[in-house]
């Protein structure tokens, strides 16, 4: 029997194991997690409901609050809610297939470092990917390319769109923190230690009797002198800045949007000691002025105002290691996009250099869509026509049967592989699949024409020819390949690599297994 060889069995267990892995499912439906920050709703939940309605993207962006219900694949929960869910989620996919930006639509970039040391874009892409992660976006892609001595980065992302993207990714991404601060004339302040300022006739100062340039440093804290007017020196004290920031916060407790006349966002982020140190020591120099203290504390991203926060009176000299940033917009939306786009800014890091956007394209998800209907519609129609041609060249069904069967075969295993190994199926590799089907449609044709010719030698030595010109073809095919593999750029890397896989995939698993069956056809 067939079942009792080798061959036809690995080539079972294969397409079975395959199966299971792209796992078709075209009633899926709901939201899995990615990101979790409330108890009771873990990464990986799938969630179907929210308080009995079914769950889609607005569903998931409403403010809750008190216990409600939420209906998961592990069973109805009840979660405490105040104000938004504080989750990341991406909907069920019909199949574990990641699909490139080509296909499922999404932004390609490709982004220039102002320096581009091998390091410094390593670091880059290390800072990119957790933005992007935070952000809430997925199957982002990222790889160094260096042309003529300078370094870039490839940068594709299936989802997301061209301007939300660049305002991520374009930011440097250096915070800081400033506390206008106003001294008189032969007066002090108290730091760590206490400092005795004083005016000269040129409008510089003195500090404990020695002169100091505009921007200076005191007890770790970096000053700037704005400039001297009606004896009263006017300083802007940094008092922290992205390396202080420890954490920041997504749960709803600490993290949301309010509506208050227009949308208001707020989110939480915890200082290091060091940080609160130098802003309760120059907090203790300000006056309180009724709730308040005289000067607020204004927050920048890359030089540019992001906030202005009043500070309450009672946070005088207090080592604080929790600050809230607060802004508004107009819709709710846009006021979630912004919060979510400063965390993720802030959660990163600041880029080692700034970069700059060279190239920017949006590949619409319909033209994809269309694309991959096209090519499905054009593979099934080609298996068709070389079946039928087949069929008139032997006239035998039995012949035409295992070669569709086997043809289709070959596509699930390449599907399985892609699944197990993370690989994302976009134009190249379905450009990939369609050359692999290709040549294993030939493999097949020399299999059974060696097996149906005229018997000058044995059965056995006609498929040791058969595979010895198989095994070459694929030998020199691998080899054709594995330049672009390495040295391919975008589109020519995908499609070798899809190739490669599927090549080795055919002369190991299915053509083998093709052999043993036309071998018994013939026998019988």
């Amino acid at each position: 029997m067939l079942l009792k060889n080798y061959k036809i069995l690995i080539w079972l267990f294969f397409v079975v194991l395959s199966i299971v892995l792209v796992a078709p499912n075209p009633f899926a439906r709901g939201y899995k997690i990615t990101s979790s920050d409330i108890t009771g709703l873990d990464e990986g939940d799938i969630i179907y409901k929210i308080n009995d309605l079914e769950a889609n993207d607005a569903i998931l962006k409403n403010d809750y609050f008190g216990t409600i219900k939420v209906e998961t694949n592990k069973g109805q929960r009840f979660i405490n809610a105040n104000g938004t869910l504080g989750i990341e989620t991406e909907k069920v996919g019909m199949t574990n297939l990641k699909f490139g930006l080509d296909i499922k639509g999404g932004v390609h970039a490709v982004i220039e470092p102002n320096e581009s040391s091998n390091g410094t874009l390593q670091q880059i892409i290390s800072t990119l990917q957790t933005r992007i992660n935070v952000y809430g976006l997925r199957e982002a892609s990222f790889r160094p390319v260096y042309h003529e001595g300078r370094g870039f980065i490839d940068f594709s992302i299936a989802g997301g769109n061209a301007e939300e993207l660049k305002q991520l990714i374009e930011r440097q991404g250096k915070f800081e923190a400033k506390i206008p601060l106003v001294i008189f004339n032969s007066t002090k302040i108290k730091l760590d230690e206490d400092y005795i300022f004083t005016i000269k006739d040129d409008n510089s100062i003195l500090i404990d009797g020695t002169e100091v340039p505009k921007d200076f440093e005191l007890s770790g804290i970096r000053f700037v002198l704005e400039n001297i007017e009606n004896n009263r020196i006017n300083l802007t004290s940094h008092v922290f800045d992205g390396n202080d920031i420890i954490t920041v916060y997504f749960d709803p407790q600490r993290s949301g949007v309010q509506y208050t006349g227009n949308y208001q966002w707020f989110f939480t982020v915890q200082l290091s000691t060091r940080g609160a140190q130098k802003f309760a020591w120059v907090t203790q120099n300000l006056a309180v002025t009724g709730a308040y203290l005289e000067s607020p504390i204004n927050m920048y991203l890359d030089g540019n105002p992001i906030d202005s926060l009043s500070i309450s009176s009672s946070l005088k000299g207090r080592v604080e290691t929790e600050i809230s940033i607060t802004g508004g917009s107009s819709t709710f939306d846009e006021a979630e996009n912004d919060k979510l786009r400063l965390q993720s800014i802030l959660r990163s890091g600041a880029l080692p250099t700034s970069i700059a956007i060279v190239q920017l394209d949006t590949i619409s998800p319909t033209l994809g869509s269309g694309f991959l209907q096209g090519a499905l519609a054009a593979g099934l129609a080609a298996i068709i026509g070389i079946s039928l041609v087949i069929f008139v060249r032997y006239r035998k069904l039995k012949i035409v049967v295992p070669l569709i069967i086997f043809s289709f075969s070959e596509v699930i295993v390449i599907l399985g592989v892609a699944v197990a190994i993370g690989w994302t199926i976009d134009i190249a590799a379905i450009a990939g699949i369609i050359a692999v089907v290709g040549t294993g449609v030939d493999s097949q044709i020399i299999i059974v024409d060696q097996a149906t010719r005229e018997r000058v030698l044995s059965l056995n030595e006609r498929m040791k020819r058969a595979f010895f010109i198989i095994f070459g073809a694929a030998g020199t095919v691998i080899a054709a390949m594995l330049p672009l593999m390495v040295l391919g750029f975008g589109l020519l890397r995908g499609f070798a690599i899809t190739t490669i896989i599927g090549v080795l995939a055919a002369v190991l698993i299915t053509r083998p297994a093709f052999g043993v069956v036309i071998q018994r056809l013939v026998k019988d």
